[in-house]
């Protein structure tokens, strides 16, 4: 049996190898990066003016509301919100996925490691330049206390690998329909709504964000972004981060189950 540290090493080489695959695509990222700017724009000239003609107290102020639009933007491609990547489904169709199975590693930990990494990249070559650029010409908010810093950043990480889970879980779905496009499309719409990406749960009707509560989605962006703006503090952090915790091992749990049963029923072309 592999020793630990080895096999540690093995998956951490498959991290820097999709970080490295997608380092190749610097004009792209590049495009991307004027891309978040601009949705970046639209939601903070949307909420100036909502705030402009609002004459009721409000959850957040402007400044919160532009920095927790500037993280989501950050955070944007390191969320479930695209599905299944077109490779992984196509392998899945065609069978050759199978020649993963002659591989000696752990296929669930593979595509998982290969899916962190892909975050990684967007966080380091995506997300950091758009806080930088954005903090620039916008007024953004910083924790005052270094313990809101390790907080949000631990809450992040959870987020992170929530994100991981929940897409290895959408494209195991590949096994039996073939083609994701379906279920990408609908899980990357109630996801998004329900992470908090397009509106803060904070400003949505009390019914509406005790049904959000009840889901995991909100672990993904709201729940990090409010323990960062200092809306959610105490021992309230700290069920908020076990949540999440609980929520991402759920969906570890799934994906492997969905994987090991999608295996156990291929059927590769020539019989």
């Amino acid at each position: 049996m592999r020793p630990l540290y080895l096999t540690f090493h093995v998956y951490l080489a498959f991290v820097r190898k999709s970080f490295q695959k997608r380092m190749q695509y610097r004009v792209a990222n590049l495009a991307g990066l004027a891309t978040n700017f601009f949705f970046l724009l639209v939601h903070i000239f949307v909420y100036t003016a909502f705030y402009a003609a609002s004459t009721e107290p409000q959850p957040l102020n402007l400044n919160e509301i532009i920095t927790y639009f500037v993280l989501c933007q950050v955070s944007f491609m390191l969320m479930p919100f695209w599905g299944a990547r077109s490779e992984v489904t196509q392998a899945i169709k065609d069978g050759s996925v199978a020649l993963q199975l002659t591989k000696p590693v752990d296929f669930h930990t593979y595509w998982f490691a290969d899916e962190y990494g892909r975050a990684c990249y967007f966080l380091f070559m995506r997300g950091l330049p758009t806080f930088l650029i954005s903090i620039l010409f916008f007024d953004v908010t910083f924790p005052q206390h270094p313990t809101v810093l390790m907080a949000f950043a631990l809450s992040m990480t959870l987020a992170i690998f929530m994100s991981t889970a929940i897409t290895i879980t959408i494209f195991s779905s590949a096994f039996w329909t073939l083609d994701t496009s379906g279920v990408s499309g609908m899980s990357g719409s109630v996801i998004m709504l329900f992470s908090g990406m397009l509106v803060p749960i904070a400003l949505w009707p009390e019914w509406l964000a005790h049904i959000a509560e009840w889901l995991p989605f909100a672990g993904l962006i709201d729940v990090p972004f409010s323990i960062y703006l200092g809306k959610i503090t105490g021992v309230g952090v700290w069920t908020a981060i076990s949540k999440q915790m609980m929520w991402t091992l759920v969906f570890i749990g799934l994906g492997r189950f969905l994987l090991n049963r999608g295996f156990s029923r291929i059927v590769i072309q020539g019989g």
